[in-house]
């Protein structure tokens, strides 16, 4: 018997309940979570009241698991917790199932189709991924010996067994580790998403509970993951489970989940917890799998999971299920990270992966945004994309009296200055100047980065307003703050993540500085005139939105 039958042998037996009434909400017998209000005396009392004995706490969540005495109901316990005035929350531990449907192996190395469906060729092109990048699989464990894995693992965890080798049991983790980040370009085996992403490996199952998922979770946020990818499913919502993704969330990972196999609506847990991406599968022709849990308002993407080549102990092979595609959207992930500028942000590595999916072919309510796109998805998040210039076309007095000089001398760097003296105004005194900037990109929505560039000098407690003219509102849009300085090199930057659609119009953007130099409150003293001298002017645009 392979190790495919085996897994198969062994998920007709974990999930044949399951399938014939696929949304009950099973939790382990004799077991509750507890969590208490005070941690001084942390439940002693109560818990001796009824025999129960703590077997396990989730630290970082301030969470009892507890084992029963012989006899009592779980709900029972759960009603008794949830009765008392000591109690923040009790709950069953619910079990998970994996989302898993296998087929008959298939040992080629040509049948990689989902990678190439999201364009990782593409994505490829721009970054292969980088070793400081791990993903944290929690699953079924992991092959160490496989050719195509064992150079790419970091140390995990055995939360089924509470020790420190996650080794597979089972070959669900082993499937989705190498769609992860198998080791590519090695001339073996297939291509991992990620592809020099590291990969570490959380086991929970056999004994898969909301606890030891919430226990993976956050060794994952607390040992360097930057992406969780979690295939498999409950169908009872678990507060200890939603806090512990909302630790690892809050410690700035990007959590994925698979969101199930039973082509149903309902929610699933992990994957429809709000800071959770829930991914669906679909099919070579972009088209939702049939066996594919749906539901718009929760299903956030969706990604290749029919069919799919990957590794398997001791060899490799095709499996099939929503649990195929979640690694490959984690995957995809991997790279963001690995291309993202430094301080992005996991709402940001979220959005790009969202906001830049194909759509989905004829099946409504399905998902949110739509079949993941990797070379889309980086090419919007890279920081390196071609800095695009869009120079200053001709300068305008806007506040102020003498205007001397042209466009030419804020074109350049020099010593050639665009000179105007501020006037009295009900603010104390004010100069200003509109620009006109030629724009020297072909798309305005989805930039990734906008930086306007400008040197300009005033008298010392002055400061300069960056204003854009909204061609929809026409009318300026106060942008940026600057400080500025009385003599020297005053290179000020406004860094702009916005949508410049609004500001762009016939290729062309209006921009408008004013340097305020306040009333003086002291004694009724306004402020004495002074020059604003502008020496450089620059527009630069990192387009990333195709």
């Amino acid at each position: 018997m392979n190790h495919l039958t085996r897994a198969l042998s062994a998920l007709l037996l974990i999930s044949g309940a399951a399938l014939a009434s696929a949304q009950v909400a099973d939790f382990k017998q004799g077991e509750v979570l507890v969590k208490f209000r005070s941690q001084s005396r942390a439940g002693l009392i109560e818990n001796l009241a009824i025999r129960a004995k703590k077997v396990g706490t989730i630290s970082r969540l301030d969470v009892q698991q507890l084992k029963l005495p012989s006899g009592m109901s779980t709900m029972d316990a759960v009603n008794y917790y949830r009765g008392l005035s000591s109690v923040e929350y009790a709950e069953p531990n619910y079990i998970k199932h994996l989302t898993y449907i296998p087929n008959d192996p298939r040992y080629t190395g040509n049948q990689q189709w989902g990678q190439k469906k999201i364009d990782c060729e593409g994505a490829w092109g721009i970054t292969k991924g980088k070793g400081t990048v791990i993903v944290a699989v929690i699953d079924t464990g992991i092959d160490l010996n496989h050719e195509d894995l064992k150079n790419k693992l970091v140390p995990g965890y055995d939360f089924s067994d509470n020790d420190s080798d996650p080794t597979f049991d089972g070959d669900h983790g082993v499937h989705c580790a190498g769609i992860v980040g198998a080791d590519t370009d090695n001339g073996k085996g297939v291509a991992g998403t990620g592809f020099n992403c590291k990969i570490m490996p959380l086991k929970i199952f056999p004994n898969a509970t909301a606890s030891a998922s919430a226990n993976a979770m956050i060794y994952a946020a607390d040992h360097g993951a930057k992406v969780i990818s979690m295939s498999y499913i409950s169908y009872g919502e678990s507060i200890t489970e939603k806090n512990a993704v909302n630790y690892a969330w809050n410690k700035g990972l990007v959590l994925l989940a698979g969101a199930g196999n039973d082509n149903t609506d309902t929610l699933g847990y992990p994957n429809a917890y709000p800071n959770v991406i829930s991914v669906g599968s679909t099919n070579t022709s972009d088209q939702k799998s049939g066996f594919s849990n749906w539901g718009a308002d929760h299903v956030d993407v969706a990604a290749p999971g029919e069919d799919i080549m990957s590794t398997l102990p001791g060899g490799y092979g095709n499996a099939t299920g929503t649990s195929m595609a979640c690694p490959m959207a984690a995957g995809v992930v991997g790279l963001l990270w690995s291309v993202a500028a430094p301080g992005t942000t996991n709402t940001e590595i979220r959005e790009a992966l969202e906001s830049t999916c194909d759509p989905v072919v004829g099946a409504n309510n399905f998902v949110a945004f739509g079949r993941v796109n990797a070379f889309k998805a980086v090419k919007k998040l890279d920081a390196s994309a071609v800095v695009i210039p869009s120079p200053p076309t001709s300068i305008d007095p806007w506040m102020g009296n003498d205007p001397s000089g042209g466009v030419n001398d804020v074109q350049v760097s020099d010593g050639n200055t665009y000179l105007i003296r501020s006037q009295s105004d009900a603010l104390g005194q004010v100069a200003g100047i509109e620009v006109n900037l030629a724009y020297g990109g072909t798309v305005t929505s989805g930039l990734r980065s906008a930086e306007l560039i400008v040197e300009a000098n005033a008298v010392s407690g002055a400061s300069n307003q960056v204003f854009f003219w909204n061609y929809n509102t026409n009318r300026y849009q106060l942008m940026k703050s600057l400080a500025l300085r009385p003599t020297g090199a005053n290179r000020q930057v406004a860094k702009l993540t916005t949508n410049l659609t609004p500001f762009v119009s016939g290729g062309a953007l209006k921009v408008a500085f004013r340097a305020i130099l306040p009333k003086r409150s002291l004694r009724g003293l306004a402020p004495s005139a002074f020059d604003f001298t502008i020496n450089y002017i620059q527009l630069e645009t990192r387009e990333n939105s195709n």
